[in-house]
């Protein structure tokens, strides 16, 4: 079986790849306009190919720069080169797939064939049947404040290949956003392709601890939803959550944190939430049932009692 850098540099992933980055305008180098290199786009590609099997690849240093978020703070995206770019995209084709059958089932933000309508049937689908106090909470600054020490041995252990880990080290190091306090180097760079991965990768410990927890939850990147039936099993749940991520070097943004009983003015990613209300109650389904398994059995009385009046004649 290959190993994953080696899939990664095989010609039909660089080609997937590739298909997938062709409608990006993006410089391919410092000093390679994309025309330039579309003029040769296949000695570009392996020329990159070359580099990397042989050790020499070297990312371009990031572009960033600031957009304006809805609360009037700013959000720093980085903007990578096409090369980088083709790179990263490759090597996402090969990983996704693994991951895949490793994250949960209620997580579902950067996912393939997942979206935001998924994730908001799941949250009704739980305040219908009855666990509508909610931990509304969002994880302060995450692709910003993420520690890099053990992110990379999450995935180092995941991609189990010194070569590609040696790649991705290059890219950890050169889209940390700062340095805390205690000389702890922490952020991914939001815009980069393998962010999103390694953002799920990272909080997989999370998920799982939810769930062995037993404590049902939907979450999309770093925003969630905790869900019970009572508001003391709410804010035993947020307890939990503050502990779990406070074991992988994270914060809840106390300003968004909160437990709070669902209803329309609880928005989940960009939507109102249902309101409130009883749970389905079983007792009247049942109910149902056994009057309408009475009625078929009266009915099938009465024709026993008709069919009994018919003689009949065999010739």
């Amino acid at each position: 079986m290959p190993k994953p850098l080696d899939e990664i540099l095989s010609p039909e992933i660089l080609n997937r790849a590739w298909k997938a980055l062709f409608t990006d305008h993006a410089i391919w180098d410092a000093g390679i306009p994309r025309s330039e290199m579309e003029r040769n786009l296949l000695l570009h590609i392996l020329t990159l190919r070359d580099d990397v099997a042989a050790g020499h690849y070297r990312p371009a240093p990031l572009r960033r720069f600031a957009v304006a978020k809805g609360d009037g703070k700013q959000r720093v995206l980085s903007a990578l080169c096409l090369r980088d770019k083709l790179l990263q995209k490759a090597v996402q084709l090969v990983l996704e797939p693994r991951a895949e059958r490793l994250f949960h089932h209620d997580s579902y933000g950067y996912r393939p064939r997942r979206h935001v309508s998924m994730a908001l049937e799941r949250t009704r689908e739980r305040v219908r049947c009855g666990l509508h106090w909610l931990v509304d909470a969002d994880i302060k600054g995450f692709f910003d404040n993420i520690p890099l020490k053990p992110l990379r041995r999450c995935v180092r252990d995941f991609v189990a290949d010194a070569r590609l880990m040696g790649l991705i080290d290059q890219w950890l190091d050169g889209g940390a956003a700062h340095t805390s306090f205690l000389a702890t180097h922490r952020g991914i760079p939001q815009g980069a392709i393998l962010s999103p991965l390694f953002c799920n990768l990272y909080l997989h410990t999370f998920d799982s601890a939810l769930d062995a927890a037993k404590i049902p939850f939907v979450r999309y990147a770093d925003d969630f939803l905790l869900f019970t039936a009572d508001k003391g099993d709410a804010e035993r749940a947020l307890e939990f959550a503050r502990r779990r991520l406070d074991a992988l070097d994270l914060q809840l943004n106390a300003e968004k944190t909160r437990v709070v009983p669902s209803s329309p003015d609880v928005v989940f990613l960009g939507q109102p939430l249902p309101r409130a209300g009883k749970p389905a109650r079983l007792q009247t389904g049942g109910r149902r049932l056994q009057s309408n398994l009475a009625q078929r059995r009266r009915m099938g009385r009465n024709a026993v009692v008709k069919n009994s009046g018919r003689v009949r004649r065999d010739s």
